[in-house]
């Protein structure tokens, strides 16, 4: 793959973290062996990952707190690796703060996280339930916050390993509905029960995102399980295909984020 045209699919990224990127991947092809990521990147980026890999004969594995989680670790892999040889190289956590006394927030997890000096990019989304936050980090981030985080705004707290099936399952609100087509002015006007013509007008506003990037062609075809986000109205995935009834048009489940 060309240089140049691997940075100007990310025109509005920062360039040292493109050129590093860019760096993994090259590694990856040239020693034919898995390469690991070291920071959480935005959905913006890895979500372009998936696809300059699919031309290219590598494998993107990408790792976050939920499958849904938008911070996104990558590891760039040979085409058909075997994922069950690869390194462990997160860390899933938990962050107890349970009290009687004051309930706290992800800004209070986060900020207090930060307070130790570590850059955002360095750990994932986290998720706050009942007074505990559950995270995901590298291994040698999870351990400096092990080792030094002590209380979360005057809480004591209790830090350990969780597996993946521990961690909160976000909220959907589940809607179904029938589309003519799976063209993106049809998938708008469902989700935002409205007009074609007032869906046309978000797309070509830029108010619409299709895996996170601007997308302001209405013509075009999103497949299942992609991730639809309209400003101000939330974000959304379209989750199945139910089936095609008798006037041609296809039922749709879509799932919508709470």
């Amino acid at each position: 793959m060309n240089k140049k045209y691997f940075f100007n699919l990310f025109p509005n990224e920062d360039e040292f973290l493109i050129a590093s990127i860019w760096e993994d991947l090259s590694l990856c092809l040239e020693i034919d062996y898995p390469v690991y990521g070291s920071i959480f990147l935005p959905p913006q980026i890895w979500t372009k990952l998936h696809d300059v890999c699919e031309s290219i004969n590598l494998d993107v594995l990408t790792l976050g707190l939920t499958p849904y989680s938008e911070k996104q670790l990558i590891i760039f892999t040979p085409k058909n690796f075997n994922f069950s040889h690869l390194e462990e190289v997160v860390t899933y956590f938990k962050i107890d703060a349970s009290n009687k006394f004051k309930i706290l927030y992800h800004k209070d997890f986060l900020g207090t996280i930060m307070g130790l000096g570590l850059k955002r990019e360095t750990l994932g989304d986290i998720i706050v339930k009942d007074n505990i936050g559950y995270c995901i980090a590298t291994n040698d981030i999870f351990n400096i916050i092990k080792n030094n985080l002590e209380q979360i705004n005057t809480i004591p707290i209790k830090i350990s390993t969780i597996s993946t099936s521990q961690v909160p399952q976000l909220e959907f609100k589940e809607i179904t509905d029938t589309v003519s087509s799976f063209r993106l002015d049809s998938i708008i006007a469902s989700i935002a029960n409205s007009s074609r013509n007032i869906s046309t007008n978000l797309i070509e506003s830029g108010d619409v995102l299709v895996n996170y990037n601007t997308e302001k062609s209405k013509n075009k075809i999103v497949n299942i399980g992609s991730v639809i986000t309209i400003r101000k109205k939330g974000k959304f995935i379209l989750e199945k295909n139910l089936g095609e009834n008798k006037k041609g048009k296809f039922k749709i489940l879509i799932k919508q984020y709470i």
